[in-house]
């Protein structure tokens, strides 16, 4: 029919060809993504389940997930090359506990995403606390960097057209997955390893997957028990392979190797078959229950000892036998319950007191509930109201703390000479006296703790019991040492000060609880009779043939010689020996989390009010420090007391206020703003778990990204 001369034409839409890998299709700008996807399967004509597959655009290092975009909204031009490949590809994960498993990881969600998936197939809640960072680069002889890729990477990358697996790649090379592991004991993919299939001993061969594009049911792992109890293996073959900082200018630097949690791991340059770590990134750990968190409080423990004999963190000798001790008492837990199953031990390990009718389940809920409410142990249903009553007793008289103390103000040029005070600790306020006589009269100090740090001085041996407090003021933090006589008296005024520097007072039950922890752990760093410490000694290493570089880092294993080394940790032991490997893991965190360099991530930095080229600005769950590049603690600020943080993305330039004060600072040495940026929300995110309910498990895992984005991501 032919158009009449007054209505004018409609011109069709100018169409152009766009290469997919190796396929062109004509295509138009309003054309959309899943137009063009289904126009691309179509010309392929093989048959496949393609639901997994998705278009990747390297040029503009961007996934074109939205199916209802057209190009023009994306932006695609003709000369655009895409590539049609796999959402979920393969890693080489290493735990916290260094095995190394080889899972499928969703490239196109972000990082945060895809470790909370991560996290979730290997039975680890709360997957906000941890992340996954780049492996560090090794230095050669001659100075150069090389970056540690497996054999099997590079075998596989070379004469590859695209590198991140595309569609022909995946139906040129169909091959098996290979997952190696450290020790003898590995875990098993239920989805592909049968309880009948044998596990080699350094080696986990799955069966052949007949096409590495699956549908996305089959892309799920799950894993056994067995990550909650770590084979043992020898740490001399091990420390090597870790990387260790020489200087605290070194360990900044690796700081900034964590992947960015708002981006997906395509977005940050991440290849098939890489190996990246997943571990601990902040250290705020919320609700660690036994029951649910054997893996969790594993791979925890394991994250912490390497950090210890990695000296990683360091320690002072009778800590260092402390945990050397507890390690000992884990890995003999271990070795009673290797001949079992890793479930049936795991039940009798923390779930037999759960192992009862619905009714006493609930019965126990409480009792415990009623516990954890009033610090004590309750043994009867009958006996609660009077335990009730004597503790409200108990507390309501026993509001104020007072007794002798020595106190010590650090100054330039001055010997360390205690002067004996009268002390009086009410509330969040100390106060002291010349005596005790002057206590109705003005004193000599009145001192807020509120906000403080409160950091331990002991030495065991010298039965040295000293309190160090760092008070936060308008110049700076105030530093006090205060030093008790006795170990009690040391329990009584530390578990004091902690509690008030969180604005909280002695009258609570709380008090008592932490109180007995501090004595527990004191105790477990007391030497033991020589009798108890020498049966010990003949019965362990019958059993054990204890080496001690195993369980103490380098420099006391350069101290002292084996003999010594074996008999003080064998001492240590006889105080714990009587912990199960749960307990023995909580002691070990808790000592661990005593540390004073503890959960403290430095960044190197150049403050604006300062003539200093170069800085440490530490991040830690509540507070933030500048340090010298010698660790020493210039000035803290507490998170609580914050304002409002923001970054200038064109120069880096990173800026914060709080009550009063505004500083600004420059990350150096390619450190990313971003990377600053995201610990401070994240500690922010992680806070609110213990405020709000919008954290608790039962909410949308979306929601909690989308308010861990708002507060981490940036351009937010």
């Amino acid at each position: 029919m032919p158009i009449p001369l007054n209505q004018p034409s409609i011109p069709k839409p100018l169409s152009w060809n766009l290469t997919i890998d190796s396929t062109t299709i004509v295509v138009t700008g309003s054309m959309t993504i899943g137009s063009v996807m289904v126009q691309l399967v179509n010309c392929l004509d093989i048959s496949q389940d393609f639901s997994d597959y998705a278009l990747w655009w390297p040029k503009a290092n961007i996934w074109l997930l939205n199916t209802k975009w057209t190009l023009d909204q994306y932006g695609v031009q003709s000369d655009a090359q895409l590539t049609f490949t796999s959402m979920h590809k393969s890693i080489r994960l290493q735990l916290p506990d260094l095995r190394i498993l080889s899972i499928s990881a969703d490239f196109s969600v972000t990082v945060f995403a895809a470790v909370c998936k991560i996290c979730k197939d290997l039975g680890i809640r709360h997957a906000e606390e941890l992340s996954i960072l780049r492996l560090p680069k090794l230095t050669n002889t001659n100075g150069s960097h090389e970056r540690r890729t497996s054999p099997r990477r590079r075998r596989y990358n070379i004469g590859t057209l695209n590198r991140h697996n595309s569609m022909g790649d995946s139906l040129a090379n169909n091959t098996s997955t290979i997952s190696t592991l450290f020790s003898p004991s590995t875990p098993k993919l239920r989805s592909t390893i049968t309880t009948n299939d044998t596990i080699d001993s350094s080696i986990c061969r799955q069966r052949p997957i007949s096409n590495l594009s699956k549908s996305l049911n089959s892309l799920v792992t799950n894993l056994d028990g067995n990550l909650a109890r770590t084979p043992i293996k020898p740490i001399k073959n091990i420390l090597s392979q870790l990387t260790k900082p020489i200087n605290i200018i070194e360990k900044s630097k690796l700081n900034s190797l964590w992947f960015d949690s708002s981006k997906s791991l395509m977005e940050q340059n991440t290849n098939e078959n890489d190996l990246i770590l997943l571990r601990f990134k902040y250290f705020t750990f919320y609700d660690l229950n036994p029951k649910f968190d054997a893996i969790r409080l594993n791979q925890l423990y394991e994250q912490a000892k390497w950090s210890i004999l990695s000296e990683d963190i360091d320690c002072t000798e009778e800590e260092m036998m402390t945990f050397a001790a507890l390690q000992l008492q884990i890995q003999i837990q271990s070795y009673q319950y290797s001949s079992i199953s890793t479930f049936t031990s795991l039940n009798n390990d923390i779930g037999h007191e759960y192992d009862n009718t619905n009714d006493d389940d609930i019965d126990r809920a409480l009792e415990r509930l009623q516990d954890s409410l009033l610090g004590t142990t309750t043994t009867t249903i009958t006996n609660t109201n009077q335990s009730t009553n004597t503790l409200i007793q108990k507390f309501s008289s026993n509001r104020e703390l007072c007794d002798y103390l020595r106190l010590f103000k650090p100054r330039r040029f001055t010997f360390k000479t205690f002067k004996r005070y009268w002390f009086v600790m009410r509330d969040i306020q100390l106060t002291y006296y010349t005596n005790e006589s002057q206590q109705r009269s003005t004193p000599i100090e009145k001192i807020s703790l509120k906000g403080c740090e409160v950091l331990p001085d002991v030495n065991i041996s010298s039965k040295k019991y000293a309190i160090r407090l760092l008070i936060p003021s308008i110049d700076g933090m105030n530093e006090i040492l205060i030093r008790c006589s006795t170990d009690e008296q040391y329990a009584k005024w530390m578990a004091a000060f902690r509690l008030a520097s969180k604005g909280r007072s002695i009258g609570e039950s709380s008090y008592e609880t932490e109180r007995e922890s501090i004595l527990a752990l004191l105790n477990m760093q007391r030497p033991s009779s020589s009798s108890s410490s020498s049966s010990s000694s003949n019965h362990q290493q019958t059993k054990f043939d204890i080496q001690p570089e195993n369980f103490v880092s380098a420099k006391f294993v350069k101290k002292y010689k084996t003999k010594q080394l074996t008999e003080r940790i064998l001492e240590a032991h006889a105080t714990v020996s009587n912990l199960d490997g749960i307990e023995a893991k909580l002691r070990y965190l808790k000592a661990w989390q005593a540390l004073p360099e503890f959960g403290i991530t430095t960044f190197i930095v150049k403050f604006k009010d300062s003539n200093k080229k170069e800085e440490l600005l530490g991040i830690a769950s509540n507070r933030l420090l500048r340090m010298t590049l010698t660790g020493d603690t210039l000035k803290t600020w507490w998170i609580s007391r914050m304002h409002s943080w923001n970054v200038n993305w064109e120069n880096k330039l990173v800026t914060i206020e709080f009550d009063g004060e505004i500083i600004h600072f420059l990350p150096l040495y390619g450190i990313e703003s971003k990377c600053i940026h995201e610990f401070i929300g994240a500690y922010i995110f992680l806070a609110m778990r213990l405020t709000t309910t919008t954290m608790s498990d039962n909410n949308d895992p979306l929601q909690q990204e989308t308010l861990f984005q708002r507060l981490t991501a940036a351009y937010s």
